[in-house]
């Protein structure tokens, strides 16, 4: 579950993209890169160096492009869930839903329709359905059609146990890591930064869960890093 949070440091007109990524079942975060800009090479570097260590088979991700063709370049095998949160989203600022009650109900409609997982039959049958009551409408048509024509990387979950549908998990982190740079408002250096949120990453890495719930709350008492370390191997405490 890759993504990219974006670091003020000092020197830059724009702040610079730190990426990183959660390993969903494990809660363990494998690489780290603070990269010069969230483009193609970037993400091909960060799967590149992913690939020294681990093998994904399912990788949940935004929208993003460069996310996508990067780890398919890595992972040829490796299947894309496109996250509903930020599709939905996406939809909504083009519609513009929140100003513009034209297309609310079209939007209501496809909210329901990636509220939860759904077998494909289930899936084709909801989109049938919109486009019956849409057909006549261009806009909502460009929207049903990509949808469609993306059904692969919208169930792309099934057969995945625990597969999720949106980035909820890394976008919970990425709060947690605002919280910590609130105080700091930036960084002087890019090698500042670097030494700062390996710390970070570290400490999280080296930290006991004990807030887990659901089907994660057996990850209690565990470390990450005990999540990803190969059996028989003890990683000493830094912290």
């Amino acid at each position: 579950m890759p993504d990219g949070k974006y670091i003020a440091v000092k020197g830059y007109d724009r702040k610079i993209p730190f990426l990183w990524g959660v390993d969903y079942i494990k809660h363990d975060f494998p690489i780290i890169y603070f990269a010069p800009s969230e483009s193609f090479a970037s993400w091909q570097r960060y799967f590149r160096l992913l690939r020294e260590i681990s093998s994904p088979k399912l990788v949940v991700c935004d929208d993003n492009s460069s996310i996508k063709t990067a780890a398919l370049q890595q992972f040829p095998s490796v299947l894309i869930q496109t996250c509903y949160n930020h599709l939905k989203e996406s939809i909504r600022r083009d519609l513009r839903v929140r100003k513009d009650l034209t297309y609310k109900p079209f939007m209501k409609l496809l909210e329901e329709t990636l509220k939860v997982k759904r077998s494909e039959s289930d899936f084709d049958n909801r989109m049938f359905y919109i486009f019956k009551n849409y057909k006549e409408d261009p806009i909502a048509m460009s929207i049903i059609t990509n949808i469609v024509k993306n059904k692969k990387e919208l169930l792309a979950f099934r057969g995945f146990a625990y597969a999720p549908t949106t980035t909820n998990l890394i976008e919970c982190f990425n709060s947690h890591l605002e919280s910590r740079l609130f105080s700091i408002k930036g960084f002087e250096s890019v090698e500042h930064a670097n030494l700062w949120l390996n710390a970070y990453v570290l400490k999280r890495r080296f930290t006991k869960f004990s807030e887990c719930t659901g089907v994660f709350r057996k990850l209690n008492g565990k470390r990450p890093i005990d999540m990803t370390l190969k059996a028989g191997l003890i990683a000493k405490g830094f912290f």
